[in-house]
């Protein structure tokens, strides 16, 4: 029934519908331009960490930095850091920190040839994802280390370790774009990895609606929480699970679903049989 339920709102709420409000659209506008590859990367990690906070907030700032260079992202953070870097803050990250990132993800490019083969350096020692993430995280990390040190919290906010049992939630959505195959949304470039050892991207909307259909029992929003949703939703979709991502988390982001707060929703929602909310609220007369 859960594979039922969850295809249907796969249908219900196509992933592709909501590109244009999700920082997917940045890399997906490279990726679709026929930009470089190494280019698409830089743009993808890029967005993904500074991806969160509001949607509209985050998006319009990314938008602003990639409008200022003509979407000449990656000849500018792998050239010389200049005046021309438009110096935009974000909440817990000053302009300065921005830049100093971005130009991080330079350097990298610029000494390894690519982020893909600074992750698959990780990757490839036990085949695993949190080691190749944390490969490429430690590898920018070091290059902000070299600008600024130590280390200001604006820089490390935007540089959460994998390996730190926490979520990670923006790192394991920007692997999920890098590993996923061309669907509209995810662009597959890295398809050495399966997908099906990807993990899912936790945060509240789907923390809480995956609690609601019991897809996980634990109350920490850490990555055992996170590997224990995914587990059940391989249930479903053994080879591709976080497929099913997108969709859940539309329904929180959307307002389609506000975790039993408004009772004609929950009787419209698709998975409202399986929500022990739900089926509290289909007893409502």
């Amino acid at each position: 029934m859960l594979k039922e339920l969850l295809d249907k709102i796969l249908t219900d709420f196509p992933p592709v519908d909501r590109v244009s409000a999700d920082p997917i659209q940045f890399q997906r506008r490279f990726f679709d331009e026929g930009k470089s590859h190494k280019e698409v990367e830089a743009v993808a990690v890029f967005s993904a960490m500074l991806s969160y906070g509001s949607a509209a907030q985050f998006t319009k700032k990314i938008a602003t930095i990639m409008q200022s260079c003509n979407f000449e992202f990656l000849k500018l953070i792998t050239s010389e850091p200049n005046k021309d870097f438009p110096w935009i803050g974000y909440r817990m990250s000053t302009a300065n920190e921005i830049a100093t990132f971005a130009y991080s993800i330079g350097n990298v490019i610029n000494k390894k040839g690519s982020l893909k083969n600074v992750f698959f350096e990780g990757y490839n020692k036990n085949k695993n994802t949190i080691e190749g993430l944390s490969e490429l995280r430690d590898s920018i990390y070091k290059e902000a280390e070299m600008c600024i040190s130590p280390v200001p919290h604006g820089i490390k906010h935007l540089l959460p370790d994998p390996k730190s049992g926490g979520c990670c939630k923006r790192w394991h959505m920007f692997l999920r774009w890098m590993v996923r195959p061309n669907d509209g949304v995810d662009i597959g470039i890295w398809s050495e990895v399966p997908a099906s050892e990807l993990i899912i991207p936790l945060d509240t909307h789907i923390s809480k609606i995956s609690r609601n259909i019991g897809l996980t029992t634990r109350k920490a929003d850490d990555l055992q929480t996170a590997k224990e949703i995914t587990s059940k939703l391989k249930e479903c979709c053994p080879e591709d699970p976080i497929k099913y991502d997108f969709a859940i988390c539309h329904l929180g982001i959307s307002g389609k679903c506000t975790y039993g707060k408004d009772t004609n929703l929950c009787k419209k929602c698709g998975l409202s049989s399986l929500c022990y909310i739900g089926k509290e609220k289909l007893k409502t007369p």
